[in-house]
């Protein structure tokens, strides 16, 4: 019985799911399996979870984002080895807003900003990040995610505003603080401030050893070339206003980095929302409200 979880590499370990007893089952024959990997063959235990923290979960396609899909005019994107598949809706002309989805998402679950920002004359580009939906892949990451948004910027040029979900929030900010011109605003909606100790409360669900993961994140960090701490908030800023959107109950992204975000952003606002949890924020409608109308704000004299 194979395990999937959602890796916190770039993406936290969802409480919700380990009280259910069939969860618990598998969690404890996981524990047990690398237990016994990490004490008899340690390189075995430390490719699997490589593997574990690099597989992303995969979802189908609802009738109504394939719905809305028909609405869009394809964007491919070229990107080695393949392409960056996402979609445009409106006119070319128009302020540009992209949206970017979590770990395990894709570009269409951020459905419901695009009639406002249609309606308020902007176009709108959702894509699917390596590894994900019809981009595919064998594997991702969030390095593969600024990837595909870098990607995306120099194919269309600099964007009116982002708006990011979880993993896609994360990627946004920094985005932005590496490329000032990348975007005028940002919306970062239940983002992950701290993708190590995202990654720490996996590794501690999985009852991962000191040793072991830091034995992962060697691994890591020698495969994308880059250090974890480059991946906090506050590393870098950008001078962009921000609107942070956090749930005070979501259970896959503490609040508390939420606000992280928002006191280390030197132009950011925050608005706090109660009983949304970590997805149904997407579909409010007083945060696509505020959403929309703080994306709006920046396109006045």
């Amino acid at each position: 019985m194979e395990l999937r979880l959602n890796p916190a590499f770039f993406w936290p370990f969802n409480s919700t799911i380990v009280r259910s007893f069939k969860f618990s089952v598998a969690l404890l024959r996981e524990r047990t399996l690398y237990r016994l990997l990490w004490r008899h063959a340690p390189q075995r235990a430390v490719d699997r979870a490589v593997a574990q923290l690099l597989t992303p979960p995969s979802h189908r396609f609802p009738d109504e984002e394939l719905h809305l899909m028909e609405d869009a005019s394809l964007v491919a994107v070229p990107m080695v080895p393949d392409r960056l598949v996402g979609w445009r809706w409106g006119r070319k002309q128009d302020p540009l807003v992209i949206l970017v989805h979590g770990w395990g998402g894709r570009g269409t679950q951020l459905r419901h900003f695009i009639a406002p920002l249609l309606a308020r004359g902007f176009s709108v580009i959702a894509f699917d990040a390596p590894g994900h939906g019809m981009t595919g892949g064998p594997d991702s990451s969030l390095p593969h995610f600024l990837r595909g948004l870098e990607a995306i910027l120099d194919h269309v040029g600099p964007a009116h505003a982002l708006i990011g979900h979880s993993l896609g929030g994360a990627v946004a900010a920094l985005v932005m603080a590496r490329r000032p011109d990348a975007a005028r605003r940002g919306v970062l909606i239940a983002a992950p401030a701290s993708l190590t100790e995202s990654t720490w409360r996996f590794a501690a669900a999985l009852d991962w050893p000191p040793a072991m993961r830091a034995a992962v994140q060697r691994r890591i960090e020698y495969r994308f070339g880059v250090p974890w701490s480059e991946f906090e908030a506050g590393h870098r800023v950008g001078p962009q206003d921000l609107l942070v959107i956090h749930d005070r109950h979501d259970r896959e992204v503490p609040f508390a980095e939420g606000l992280r975000h928002a006191e280390t952003w030197p132009a950011a606002r925050m608005l706090e929302t109660e009983g949304l949890g970590h997805r149904r924020v997407l579909a409010d409608s007083r945060v696509i409200s505020a959403a929309t109308e703080f994306i709006a704000a920046g396109t006045r004299p």
